[in-house]
């Protein structure tokens, strides 16, 4: 499957939940976001323009499901937030249900994809976070598929 690939640069937290909240507005029924970086890259802020952009007003809500496994917030559509930092393998994120979420009728996003990525559908968008200071980020996003072509497209 062909990839698109775009890199984006961040100066800091404000600019990364900007980011998300562009990505978030474009984002519709059924799309997976696959999150990769080290702990601190800003995933978790990333997430956070995401689901404001999706319409979720609360942000304080939005914490990284770490302990939970997966958090759901109302927008426009369901949003399910996964964490699989504290996963072994793509069985327990299978255990806990997401399949369902992930092929569902909302938008799925995973952090720590690449611990589970057998989880994942053939078309996603992957996004890698790069801290490359204390507060400056670059943003590497892979589209997997058509429907992220053009979302890539319209970033």
């Amino acid at each position: 499957m062909k990839e698109n690939k775009l890199t984006f640069k961040s100066a800091g937290v404000d600019e990364t939940t900007r980011f998300g909240e562009r990505l978030g507005m474009r984002l519709s029924s059924g799309d997976v976001l696959a999150l990769i970086g080290e702990l601190g890259a800003g995933k978790t802020t990333l997430v956070k323009g995401i689901v404001r952009g999706l319409g979720v007003t609360d942000m304080r809500a939005v914490k990284s499901p770490t302990f939970a496994l997966v958090h759901k917030y109302e927008g426009r559509i369901p949003i399910y937030h996964f964490d699989a930092y504290r996963l072994e393998d793509v069985h327990e994120m299978l255990d806990i249900g997401s399949d369902e979420m992930i092929y569902g009728n909302g938008v799925a996003i995973v952090e720590w994809a690449d611990k589970v990525s057998g989880c994942l559908p053939e078309e996603y968008l992957k996004i890698t976070l790069h801290a490359v200071s204390e507060n400056e980020r670059n943003i590497e996003i892979c589209g997997y598929g058509k429907r992220y072509g053009k979302i890539m497209n319209d970033l």
